[in-house]
């Protein structure tokens, strides 16, 4: 039955390591435009964000309060030239005044993110509220309706017709100030992550003991109610995370964010939490009314659906989130079934087998337990080195986030928690193992040893259900730009991120064109100067070519766009000034 368990651990780890790809991690904007703080002479028809990682266009909202004190809701973002990282939104016509953006998300990983966008308006608004936007010449001219976003064709087309965009948005009431949204408390969000982790590491360790160490551990009748109630939990605690996700989106309470949950399972972290839910009915089903041959088969298919389990934590966490996801979760994996095998056999021993067996059979479950335990330290050891290479890089980068002190803090009570169990076993296994002095205080000394250390297990456990939510020092930051902030939802704190401030001024660069037009199709100096003025913008990558490729369309058309230009392509007098590469007068 072992081996057969071990050749099971094996393959499960690889196909884990095979189906693993990576994604984003925490999302965070890293340009606007306009900027914010902006003082803008033509009032804008369209608002541009770049984030650091894709948008869920779903999960994404938009709200103005305009120079009168309208609040209104955005709608029609699609995704720009640049990727799923850039939106598009157009924008109403604006009076003169001091206009307020706000937006929020839920990024691929399931944590939420909110910002600001202020600007001012100096000069009435443009005379016409509409955006001529790019479309494929075979497609016929199209009107967008609220809600109703345009392929993403639209705007790296290179054969195009004009289409006309109409600005949405949805008028409420006159208002100072935004209402703030419905957010989840972060005690409630945590105490979901650490009873999710208790249930797992129950169950984890029911079955390793059962399999490791001792082999009528699932005859006792508390071990089975046990795992009925871990499994209850999981199955509540996964679709409360989804339905929390799909308040994010909404902004309305759990109980009443069914409408989100398409959206949410449209993030990484949704799609985790549904098939933790699928898993757990699976798994209940095999080991308390599945119909099988042997003990060993139904202990078999449990271990690969508790490697499933195990999976859904690392998907919805900073193993797939961050860094080397390829590495990142199947050690994951290892590392929380190795703490489960190790907390989970603490709390059988120390609960129930020293209450229900003999001394001679006792000593035998503890010497294996200390086999598996030593095995199961050394995988926690080395995933959780590997690990804090992934999400703190160096050492000097320990503390420079929250992350990294709450690892500090858990590194430090588990290096306790080794000394103290190491010194309580060898203790007591001596007096364990001489009859003489085999006595009923030896058995409640072992009993307080473990107890003890499954307290500082639990501790761990609360620690890393912390963690979770805590951004790396790793996380990819943003380039240096002028400031602006966001703020998280789950953690309630404010990242400095960048703003564009290319909606007010041309951008400097060191050459000027001749003054000829240049379009699809063109080359010469005129489209290096170009393509310099766009490489500078961050719109296009790699050397100047010296060729007006389809990439120099794309990203000619998003400056127009961005500028409240005519969006044809065309390099004329307007948008060399507007890329200020004009030639001198």
């Amino acid at each position: 039955m072992t081996r057969r368990i071990l050749l099971i651990l094996v393959a499960a780890f690889a196909s884990v390591l095979l189906l693993a790809n990576p994604v984003s991690a925490h999302n965070t904007l890293i340009t606007s435009d306009p900027a914010d703080g902006a003082v803008l002479a033509i009032a804008p028809t369209q608002l541009t964000l770049v984030f650091g990682k894709s948008v869920p266009l779903d999960t994404l909202s938009i709200e103005m309060i305009d120079a009168t004190g309208v609040r209104s809701d955005l709608s029609g973002s699609v995704h720009g030239p640049n990727g799923d990282t850039e939106v598009l939104t157009p924008l109403p016509v604006l009076s003169p005044g001091e206009v307020t953006l706000r937006w929020k998300l839920v990024g691929p990983d399931g944590h939420p993110i909110t910002g600001r966008i202020g600007f001012t308006i100096s000069a009435p608004p443009a005379t016409s509220p509409a955006t001529t936007v790019a479309a494929p010449a075979t497609s016929p001219p199209t009107t967008l309706t609220p809600g109703v976003a345009p392929p993403l064709s639209v705007v790296t087309s290179s054969t195009t017709s004009p289409v006309t965009t109409t600005p949405v948005s949805t008028p409420t009431t006159r208002v100072a100030e935004f209402e703030e949204p419905w957010t989840t408390s972060a005690t409630v969000r945590w105490l979901l992550r650490f009873g999710s982790y208790v249930a797992i590491m129950t169950i984890g360790g029911v079955i390793a003991t059962t399999a490791f160490v001792w082999s009528d551990a699932w005859l006792h009748p508390l071990i089975r109610r046990s795992v009925v109630w871990s499994l209850a939990f999981t199955l509540f605690a996964g679709l409360a995370q989804l339905l929390v996700i799909a308040s994010d989106i909404e902004s309305t309470p759990p109980w009443a964010a069914s409408a989100g949950v398409s959206a949410a399972l449209g993030t990484d972290a949704g799609r985790a939490f549904a098939i933790r839910i699928v898993l757990a009915a699976a798994l209940a089903w095999v080991v308390f009314r599945a119909r099988m041959s042997s003990d060993e088969s139904r202990w078999s298919a449990s271990v690969m659906i508790l490697l499933g389990l195990l999976a859904t934590w690392a998907f919805a966490g900073h193993s797939r989130s961050m860094r080397w996801s390829l590495l990142g979760v199947p050690v994951d994996v290892a590392h929380h079934a190795a703490a489960a095998a190790w907390i989970g056999g603490l709390a059988i021993i120390g609960l129930v087998a020293i209450r229900e067996t003999r001394t001679e059979e006792l000593i035998q479950i503890v010497n294996r337990f200390g086999q598996v335990a030593a095995v199961s330290v050394a995988v926690i050891v080395g995933t959780g080195v590997v690990q804090t290479l992934r999400l703190v890089g160096t050492p000097a980068q320990l503390f420079a986030a929250d992350h990294g002190k709450y690892l500090f803090v858990k590194l430090v009570v588990l290096g306790a928690m080794l000394k103290v169990a190491d010194i309580n076993r060898q203790r007591v296994s001596r007096r364990l193992r001489s009859t003489a002095t085999t006595t009923r205080l030896v058995v409640d000394n072992l009993r307080r040893a473990m107890g003890t250390e499954l307290v500082v297990g639990l501790l761990i456990v609360a620690v890393t259900a912390v963690m979770v939510v805590s951004p790396p020092a790793v996380a990819e930051k943003p380039p240096a730009r002028a400031s602006t902030t966001a703020t998280s939802l789950v953690t309630g704190t404010s990242v400095a991120v960048g703003a564009s401030t290319a909606n007010t001024q041309a951008t400097v660069t060191a050459c000027t064109v001749s003054g000829s037009t240049m379009q699809l199709g063109a080359a010469g100096l005129d489209v290096i100067c170009l393509q310099q003025a766009l490489t500078g913008l961050g719109l296009l990558d790699g050397a100047p070519t010296g060729s007006f490729d389809s990439a120099t369309d794309a990203a000619v058309r998003s400056v127009q766009a961005s500028r409240g230009l005519d969006i044809d392509g065309v390099v004329g007098p307007i948008t060399a000034a507007a890329l200020g590469i004009s030639p001198a007068p």
